[in-house]
């Protein structure tokens, strides 16, 4: 009789933990989340305008989306004017700059013995970035060389920056709710 009892008890443990797992599988539910991330990025930097910053240098820049050719009119050695190109970033990644250049009608390199252009020096550590929908303004410096003995000099030329993607990696932190 008391290995019966002993049964009973055993069989009645194992149905009523039977009953606490079907009860809790009941109120347990999986919460899945699927999507699916697409990459959509839209490359747009270019110039908006510049402007030859002092008065009696010359005609406002020729602006292209990609170049701006300046023909700045310097009077005497010693003379000189200051051009800001604006640049913008109208796409949705952010834009390196990556380097200057000066070139003369045909596509080479600007050089003039007379003349001296000043541009801004680049960062080297990445931090030359025009974030998405900003605008930057560079300035840089056209001077006829005092020592020159030239009468009179050329002072036209093209300038381009070159921009690549800033695909630095960008760190999220996932985070819920307060439980209410």
């Amino acid at each position: 009789m008391k290995k019966s009892k002993k049964n009973y008890v055993i069989i009645a443990l194992v149905v009523i933990l039977l009953c606490l797992a079907i009860g809790y599988a009941a109120f347990t539910a999986n919460l899945t989340i699927n999507g699916t991330a697409t990459g959509t990025g839209t490359w747009d930097v270019k110039f908006t305008s510049a402007t030859i910053n002092e008065t009696g240098h010359g005609d406002a820049p020729t602006v292209t989306d990609t170049t701006i050719t300046v023909d700045a009119k310097l009077a005497y050695p010693g003379d000189g004017c200051t051009v800001t190109a604006n640049i913008l970033n109208n796409g949705n990644i952010p834009a390196k700059l990556t380097e200057f250049k000066l070139t003369d009608d045909q596509g080479n390199t600007y050089s003039n013995e007379n003349v001296e252009v000043t541009i801004p020096t680049i960062a080297t550590d990445g931090s030359e970035v025009i974030a998405t929908g900003k605008t930057c303004p560079v300035t840089f410096a056209i001077k006829w060389k005092e020592d020159s003995t030239a009468t009179t000099v050329n002072a036209k030329f093209k300038i381009s920056f070159k921009y690549e993607q800033d695909t630095s990696e960008v760190t999220v932190t996932p985070s819920h709710g307060v439980h209410q």
